[in-house]
């Protein structure tokens, strides 16, 4: 009863949370889940205690978490994880107590019971969060559990589900991220009878598990290298202006995919193609900041743009929002900075939007009680104030973002009209780039096929 009051009264608040640190969270290959079967979500791991919040909150059917035992030592996180449901992990690094490691038979225990009664889990093959841009290798509980349950309640006809979360900024407030969920994968098929918990057939499985999540992210050998490729494709898929909303993180993060794999087989095979891309897109990137000018402007429709901008209507949206804004600048600008703050600390990067959201959590609400009681008066008493805090709060952010980007766009129209030459070279470059990112994509169709 306790665990049900606490899932009803946290969850909509950590999804609302979720969805005010980032701008949109999107999810594709929801079909790929079954409806009726025990489910074991397997997703990557770069984001700390975020990855678990996103798994639990947007995949299909309400999944249990698998955590690490530690966090149960952090009183404040206890309700939090009774909301969800996590089962604790005890894993061989937190503890020398052989005891401690013992206790790993209820883990096991607790995901056959929910297997069998055909829940959902999430479970984290690699094991920890990490920083890495490649995938961790990964450890064999997802295989031991899906065929331990089968042997002991089955046949159940669990299927193990990959999925990748793929963040565009992991640690930037409002970024995005892509929730993919890859095809499901039956841990029996091509298993000999009574070979069911061998150490082959728990290899074979994580050789399917590892390829199903393989599929549904994007694997680098290094940061610099994931910046190079991310930023071509960037620039690739959005050559061409976009009326808002039209754009598809899966649409993007397909394309990515396809340019990452292309660049990892050209890497060595035939480097100078490679070369081309990467000095393409670094001379068009320079002569943007020759201009201070954004990507994202510079392909806009700007007639179309300079209509909207002075229409009436959207005249008068801005003055109507402008009061509002400002006075959310001033109620937040205490507690954005702490949280900032907390942020810039020593702190793992996997771990810094983590820090973020749990850090604003308790500061903003604790800044605009102490604002309210010093404002409170006539006019306005404290809950009103306390109330009128986050409501000006997110009237300040969106109107930054519908606002700000307009005023950028029409800064930089009017620039690129007044130095024509420097329009004309900035299309040409970008042209380069588009070109040098098709021939790379097709030298890999012609390898592949």
């Amino acid at each position: 009863m306790i665990r049900r009051l606490l899932e009803l009264s946290l969850l909509p608040f950590v999804g609302l949370v979720l969805s005010i640190f980032f701008r949109r969270i999107e999810i594709s290959g929801a079909e790929n889940v079954p409806a009726d079967s025990p489910v074991i979500y397997t997703p990557n791991h770069m984001n700390s205690l975020v990855d678990g919040l996103l798994a639990r909150t947007q995949l299909p059917r309400d999944p249990r978490p698998l955590a690490s035992a530690t966090l149960w030592g952090v009183t404040a996180l206890r309700p939090l994880l009774a909301a969800v449901g996590a089962i604790p992990v005890y894993r061989k690094q937190d503890s020398d107590d052989p005891a401690y490691v013992g206790k790993n038979r209820d883990m096991f225990a607790a995901c056959y019971e929910a297997l069998a009664g055909r829940a959902a889990i999430v479970l984290f093959p690699e094991g920890e969060s990490h920083a890495y841009p490649a995938l961790q290798q990964l450890k064999t509980g997802v295989a031991r559990i899906a065929l331990g349950a089968e042997q002991r309640h089955g046949p159940l006809a669990v299927r193990i589900i990959p999925v990748g979360l793929n963040f565009d900024a992991r640690a930037k407030f409002r970024s995005r991220v892509l929730i993919s969920i890859g095809q499901p994968i039956d841990p029996l098929a091509d298993l000999p009878p009574g070979a069911m918990e061998s150490a082959d057939a728990v290899d074979s499985v994580m050789a399917k598990v590892e390829e199903g999540i393989r599929s549904v992210t994007i694997n680098y050998p290094s940061w610099e290298e994931a910046r190079l490729i991310g930023r071509a494709a960037s620039l690739y898929n959005g050559r061409h202006p976009r009326e808002p909303g039209e754009e598809s993180m899966a649409g993007e993060f397909s394309l990515h995919k396809q340019l990452a794999d292309a660049y990892l087989q050209a890497k060595e095979a035939s480097p100078l193609r490679v070369k081309r891309v990467v000095e393409s897109v670094a001379s068009y990137d320079r002569l943007l900041r020759v201009l201070s000018v954004q990507h994202e402007h510079v392909v806009q429709e700007h007639p179309r743009l300079l209509q909207a901008i002075f229409s009436l209507r959207k005249l008068s949206l801005f003055l109507i929002r402008l009061p509002l804004s400002l006075l959310g600048i001033f109620l937040n600008a205490l507690p954005f900075f702490l949280t900032r703050g907390v942020s810039r600390m020593k702190i793992r990067a996997d771990r810094e939007s983590t820090a973020k959201i749990f850090a604003g959590v308790f500061i903003y609400p604790a800044c605009w009680t102490v604002q309210s009681m010093l404002l409170a008066g006539e006019l306005l008493p404290t809950i009103g104030w306390w109330l009128l805090a986050p409501l000006s709060g997110v009237a300040s952010l969106l109107f930054r973002e519908r606002h700000t980007q307009l005023l950028d766009e029409l800064r930089t129209y009017l620039r690129l009209n007044s130095h024509a030459e420097m329009k004309q070279e900035l299309g040409q470059r970008l042209e380069l780039v588009c070109l040098e990112v098709e021939e790379l994509l097709a030298y890999h169709r012609r390898q592949s096929g």
